[in-house]
């Protein structure tokens, strides 16, 4: 029998706990997009870690909110769905900030696990004041004190930004899943479709350069992924908005935005591909894209 341990890790929480930060942590390589920007992860991101105890594909889930669209629907019911096909689920929470009703949601679903739950308390780097908070949230949801709760709930404060704890973390996942062969090759770090992650580099830009405008009416489709020969590939993507006065905002006065927008996604591409890359992003206005299936799936939200 193998000593060698494998299994599924689902990261869930609300949005902007950190829960990419803490994928491409563990991993040392960027995999997910990063962004203070809620709700940035819209898909399912496996990331995948295999060291000699095993091997470990963590699903990076979107953040869980109060839905106010079919996306947003979609996006819950994704980090939901993750959550009950894995081995372990690690729930990931700011402990510089307050619960709150999405903090609620989240444990009401969580305290029916038939699996083990790692609370994760992220962000002690900058003091963790309401980690009380979350504790004592938790033994009021179940009924029972966190000692009491010790045999499925495990709590461990870290950083992911700045790596604190993140080896005992690993620890205490490796000890908790099953022994078996590796379910992925040695050396894959992520079985993201390329188009969606592409896709994603060029909605993270758009994020660093627009901030709080537009960003949540803000999706990108790659229309095209053509290699044109050993050193060139050619990448049109759509930026799709939901109203004329956002696509101003995208394009900027003279297309200054959108310039920016291409150039810092072309850098990070041909960083990402080690060639060149023709980068031709296009603006579309499609109202309420969010409530469009067919977009969605486009997108990888619906399966």
């Amino acid at each position: 029998m193998t000593d060698t341990r494998c299994g599924i890790v689902a990261i869930i929480g609300r949005s902007n706990t950190g829960k990419s930060t803490l994928l491409n942590c563990i991993l040392g390589e960027k995999v997910a997009i990063v962004s203070e920007t809620p709700q940035t992860t819209r898909n399912i991101i496996r990331g995948i870690l295999t060291e000699k105890r095993g091997q470990i594909i963590f699903i990076d889930t979107p953040g869980m909110h109060k839905p106010k669209h079919r996306l947003g629907k979609h996006m819950n019911m994704l980090a939901e769905d993750s959550s009950r096909g894995a081995d372990v689920v690690l729930y990931l929470v700011d402990s510089s900030e307050k619960t709150g009703e999405e903090e609620e949601r989240i444990v009401d679903f969580l305290k029916q696990s038939r699996v083990p739950v790692i609370l994760a308390l992220n962000k002690i780097d900058l003091g963790g004041k309401f980690l009380p908070e979350y504790l004592k949230l938790w033994e009021e949801k179940a009924g029972k004190t966190i000692q009491e709760l010790s045999d499925k709930l495990i709590v461990v404060p870290i950083s992911a930004l700045r790596g604190t704890n993140i080896s005992k973390l690993l620890d205490i996942l490796f000890s908790l899943l099953p022994c078996g062969p590796l379910l992925y090759p040695k050396d894959i770090l992520s079985d993201f479709p390329q188009k969606l992650s592409y896709a994603d580099i060029i909605r993270e830009k758009l994020f660093e350069c627009m901030r709080q405008e537009v960003p949540h009416s803000i999706a990108v489709l790659i229309d095209e992924l053509t290699e044109r020969s050993n050193k060139l590939t050619y990448i049109r993507a759509e930026i799709l908005v939901e109203r004329p006065s956002q696509k101003a905002i995208v394009i900027g006065k003279k297309g200054e935005v959108l310039k920016k927008i291409g150039s810092l996604a072309r850098k990070e591409l041909e960083d990402l591909l080690e060639k060149k890359v023709f980068l031709e992003l296009n603006v579309k206005v499609k109202e309420n894209w969010r409530q469009d299936e067919e977009i969605l799936r486009k997108l990888g939200v619906i399966l």
